[in-house]
């Protein structure tokens, strides 16, 4: 269970039109917003030679066979990722019933078991090499989706209704936890406004692109037998772990924003706060700028 620092003295008092639940959903999704690449998501990094190196073997693979063998690679993960996401919500949302307000939790669950089986289902298809992926594809990514479905629900989210489906989908067009610290927030409010207004048909689409690319790289970090059990277990924890994170902050977002309905004061809000939560890690801190209220606009 991670532990959150307290929230940043007078915080409360620049954004009033939130309530102290708001204020403490937000700020955990502030510090792990800014805490997003943990530990466990540079393995990425840790594995980047291997990486390099299998997809260079199949570059030279594809010009002695005469066709692109990486591209060809990545186009049917893809293609898998996006079958997968057309059938999956329906599986993914099974026996997920709606929670009644006074028994949803504090926070969100933070649904261990679906870091530990995409991590079981990780380790097996590493065990064997690629041949592996046939499998691991649409356990890893139903699986996923359901982890993400869940914190939506927890969050009060209608999982019938077809704009819940879309705000689930859009969790996995963020991107991949290789995304640098700085990089993550900005890309989160790009993609966010890039895909709100896509059809279903075209955010699945997005969503399978980004995550297939994720999915191809992650693939041949594993590819080796036996060798690749170990790195396919870690690689599938930490990717749903960083899933299950972005859901968390989007959905405890669209939570605030749907209450207050002052959805700009809310983001403005926690952009600032993902600043007071970066600036916490630094030794040498800044000087404090003059404090800033976010305010709703009065009616009319």
């Amino acid at each position: 269970m991670k532990n959150f620092p307290p929230i940043p003295e007078g915080l409360a008092d620049q954004a009033p039109f939130l309530t102290p639940h708001e204020l403490e959903q937000l700020w955990r999704a502030a510090v792990i917003m800014a805490d997003s690449r943990g530990v466990l998501l540079r393995l990425a990094g840790v594995f980047g030679r291997r990486i390099e190196a299998m997809r260079g073997a199949m570059a030279q693979a594809g010009e002695r066979l005469g066709g692109a063998a990486w591209a060809e690679f990545v186009r049917r993960v893809q293609e898998t990722v996006e079958d997968t996401l057309w059938s999956g919500y329906r599986y993914a949302t099974l026996g997920l019933e709606a929670v009644p307000q006074l028994a949803r939790p504090k926070t969100p669950r933070g649904n261990a078991l679906h870091r530990l089986a995409t991590m079981a289902s990780g380790a097996a298809s590493g065990f064997v090499g690629l041949p592996g992926v046939l499998f691991d594809i649409p356990f890893t990514t139903t699986t996923i989706l359901r982890s993400i479905a869940q914190v939506a629900r927890d969050c009060g989210e209608d999982l019938a209704e077809e704009e819940t489906r879309r705000a689930c989908l859009q969790v996995l067009a963020f991107g991949g936890p290789d995304t640098a610290d700085d990089d993550a927030e900005t890309g989160y409010w790009v993609t966010r406004l890039g895909v709100n207004h896509l059809t279903v048909n075209l955010l699945i689409n997005n969503a399978a692109s980004r995550l297939g690319i994720t999915l191809s790289e992650k693939f041949l970090a594993q590819a080796v037998p036996v060798a690749g059990a170990f790195t396919g277990a870690a690689l599938n924890y930490a990717f749903t772990s960083y899933y299950q994170n972005m859901a968390r902050v989007h959905f405890s977002l669209r939570q605030a924003e749907r209450r207050t309905g002052e959805p700009a004061a809310v983001q403005a809000c926690f952009q600032d706060m993902v600043r007071l939560a970066r600036e916490r890690r630094r030794v040498t801190r800044r000087p404090g700028r003059g404090a800033v209220k976010y305010l709703p606009r009065a009616a009319g």
